[in-house]
This record gives structure tokens, sequence and C-alpha cells, in this order.
């Protein structure tokens, strides 16, 4: 089956930066993640991503590629351990952030970054109503006293996430609400900073097929109108071909392609990319064979990563 390049990579005025310097840059990041006791994985092997004010980036590659891990680290959140070994480089305004104390992250984090996860139910506290988890979006998690003016932000930024009864919703546990609508209110939360860029992390996965396109169809509209930068990472380049501007394709830790959207789509030059979009299926397809990549491509694609950069394990 094609992707509809008709419908990718959409052409909006915002589509390329125009700035001189892009608003976040990531330069030969490197990350190796403890594996055992004696071994680590070189999870992440010198990508570079870069993305202006209101673009749309998308990261796209199978379960393993280092898509999250990469996202991740972007915002700051791998795990706090010493064995977690990142270097190389990560701007946000040309302020580097790799090596930086605690604090800048937490500054990052609370008013230029936010986050939208694979499952809400990890995120989101349990204990603790929607309103006031959304409210601690706002204020940054500060304590002030409560008014009416900041129902009211609860309430409008639950309204841009998709919620058609926002006072309701605010009252209520996640444990009341469906997977979507939870989703709908971690969009909710990462709008509430007003953040400069949101990550989103295979944000419909656990969804079925009619939720996941009204949870896409919110966060598009959501970015719209708020103009804020997106980062996409999908394992589905159909989530991604309609609401990117330009895409970066990973296997085994390393971008192998990268490119505008359309562009990539239509015509993809690394194999990786071609059993990507291969894989893809349709139910008007008339072969109803899942296909996969081959043993023999995949060897090939395993020899070219380790010839380019070198083993893929640490000790």
């Amino acid at each position: 089956m094609s992707i509809d390049t008709r419908t990718a990579s959409p052409q909006r005025d915002v589509a390329q930066p125009t700035e001189p310097v892009p608003f976040l840059r990531v330069s030969d990041l490197s990350i190796h993640l403890p594996a055992g006791a004696h071994r680590s994985v070189h999870a992440v092997k010198r990508v570079d991503v870069q993305i202006g004010r209101g673009e749309r980036v998308g990261i796209v590659g199978e379960s393993g590629s280092g898509k999250s891990v990469t996202g991740r680290a972007i915002a700051g959140l791998l795990p706090t351990n010493p064995r977690v070994v990142v270097n190389g480089s990560v701007r946000f305004d040309g302020a580097e952030m790799i090596g930086a104390p605690p604090r800048e992250w937490d500054r990052i984090r609370a008013h230029t970054v936010g986050m939208i996860f694979q499952d809400p139910s990890t995120f989101l506290n349990p204990t603790m109503k929607i309103g006031r988890q959304v409210e601690e979006a706002i204020t940054g998690g500060r304590r002030r006293r409560r008014g009416d003016h900041t129902q009211t932000a609860v309430d409008r930024y639950l309204t841009l996430a998709g919620l058609s009864d926002p006072a309701q919703v605010a009252k209520r546990f996640p444990y009341e609400l469906s997977g979507g609508m939870r989703q709908r209110v971690l969009i909710a939360i990462a709008i509430a900073k007003q953040p400069d860029l949101i990550i989103a992390d295979e944000p419909t996965t656990a969804l079925d097929a009619t939720v996941q396109r009204h949870v896409l169809s919110t966060l598009d509209e959501t970015v719209t109108r708020l103009g804020t930068s997106l980062i996409l990472i999908s394992h589905d380049f159909s989530v991604v071909a309609g609401m990117t501007d330009r895409v970066y394709v990973m296997y085994a830790g390393r971008v192998v392609e990268s490119g505008p959207t359309r562009q990539v789509l239509s015509a993809p030059r690394h194999p990786y990319t071609q059993a990507l979009l291969r894989s893809v299926r349709s139910l008007t397809d008339d072969d109803l064979d899942l296909w996969s990549i081959p043993p023999s491509l995949r060897h090939e694609l395993d020899v070219a990563a380790m010839v380019s950069g070198g083993d893929d394990d640490a000790a």
C-alpha cells in the first residue's frame, strides 16, 4: 500500500524555520544505556536533529530503533544513573543542556517542553483529580490560592484538548475516564505549560483506530492554533504522514534518512525506509499477507550500521 502523499507534509507558513539558528539543535547525540551488570548498549549513535519554531518534525522507526530514547534525552528525562552516558549536544535557543544542572532541566520542562507519553496511565496521578493536575501544569507546581480564573484556565485547556464537558472531566479521577479521554488530558497538561515544543511519543499506540484519529486530529488542531513546535515519535509512517513537515528515519540507533516528509514518502532512498513504507497496510490491499523486513535485508542493514559507527555494545 502506498501512503497518499497529497496529505503529507501540508504546506503551512511555519513549515520552514525563518530564524538563522534553529530553536532546537541536537548534534552528534550518543547514548549508552545499562544492559545487565557489566554491559551497556549503544542505544543512540551520533544523531543530528533540528527543529525551528512552529515546525513539525517526525521521528520514525521500529521498536528499539532509538527514537523514544532520543525524545527523552531532548526533554532531559533519561534515568539518573551513572551508567547512563550521554554525549553530544542538545541546545535550546543556543543554550547547551547536556551536562546542565537539574534546576536548568526543571526550567526547560516547566516552560519550554511539554511531553505526551504513550501510556497516560503511567503519567497521570491516580489519586489526584484531573482539574488539579491541569492546574499544576498551569502554575508550574507552585502553590497558590485557587480562584475562578484558575478554573477558567483549566476548562479552557481541557476544551482545547477536545474534551466536550471540561467542568465534569476536571472533577474526575483518571480511572473514571476512557483511554482516549486520558490521552486528551495529557494533551491539555502539555499545552497548559504553553511550551515552545511538544514531544509526542507514540501518543496513540494503545488506542483503537477511531479514537486514534480523533486524538491525532485534536493534537493537530491544537498545535496549529498555538503555533507550537512538535516532535511526533512513531513506528508508523501513516501516523506522521499528514502531520509533519520533515521526518527523520531511525534504525539501530542511527538516523538513516531525513528530509521533507512528502519527499521521503514519495521517493525513499534507504532500504529501511522502503521497508517501513511497504509494511503499512490498508483494508483496500489485495494482498493480505503481512510484509516484514527479510532476514537478508536486516543482515545487510546491521552490517552497514556497524561499519558506519562501530560496535553496538560497549563494555
